[in-house]
């Protein structure tokens, strides 16, 4: 695999996506919405921000990555670069760094709200966000190449998409406090990976939690190494 090839399509890519910069603005109309709510219900506006950083950076990479790899599949794209010297698996990584790129803006809006709001260390709040955010986005690239590969219809990643984004990002404890619930489901809720990074992000800023820090940094590393295994099984360079 060339990198400096690989590289130049994920620019290439990200330059086709910032044709229409309002649309990933829009993604954040709704989760806004529950921080203003959680904010004024609870006070634990930062902990929702969290939660919606990790909601973006996961969606970014799973769903959003599979169904745009087989759209370009359908509409005979991925065989335009196909054609280049650019290997299919190169395309696939190219399309998903275009997706952590693009990530940029709608993190970037949520991570100055955060810093606005919290009285955590400036530095040791960014080096959070940033290690959040990528994690966030790796953990869901995984997920969404063993989407692609196992699925590949962009209308059936879309119905799988709706439900799963239902059960790992809107059900669970992920943009709104986990304190709300009890200290039980909120042990049962740590081994869903999207819970269980903002609890992470919870613990390196100092917030405190029923849960331990071992439980949710077990469970992330858990799921990138079967996310991972799911993905190398599927076959995403055809």
């Amino acid at each position: 695999m060339k990198v400096g090839r690989t590289v130049s399509a994920a620019v290439f890519i990200t330059l086709s996506y910032l044709k229409n910069p309002l649309a990933f603005l829009s993604d954040l109309i709704i989760p806004l919405v529950i921080f203003m709510v959680v904010q004024l219900g609870t006070g634990k506006g930062v902990e929702s921000l969290l939660g919606i950083l990790v909601a973006v950076s996961w969606s970014s990479g799973s769903f959003a990555l599979a169904k745009k790899l087989a759209l370009y599949r359908m509409w005979r794209l991925l065989d335009m670069f196909v054609v280049s010297p650019l290997k299919p698996v190169e395309f696939a990584i190219a399309t998903a760094l275009a997706h952590l790129l693009i990530l940029v803006i709608p993190a970037g809006i949520v991570t100055a709200i955060i810093m606005a709001m919290s009285r955590a260390n400036p530095t040791l709040l960014l080096l959070t966000v940033v290690s959040i955010v990528v994690i966030a986005w790796l953990m869901g690239t995984l997920f969404g190449l063993y989407i692609y590969g196992k699925l590949a219809d962009p209308l059936r990643i879309s119905g799988a998409a709706n439900l799963l984004n239902l059960l790992l990002i809107l059900l669970p404890p992920v943009m709104y406090p986990a304190s709300i619930l009890p200290t039980a489901i909120q042990l049962a809720s740590a081994a869903i990976p999207t819970v269980s990074l903002k609890l992470v992000a919870l613990h390196l800023m100092g917030v405190g939690t029923d849960v331990p820090l071992l439980v949710p940094a077990f469970t992330v590393v858990a799921h990138i190494a079967v996310f991972l295994a799911l993905a190398l099984r599927q076959r995403v360079t055809e």
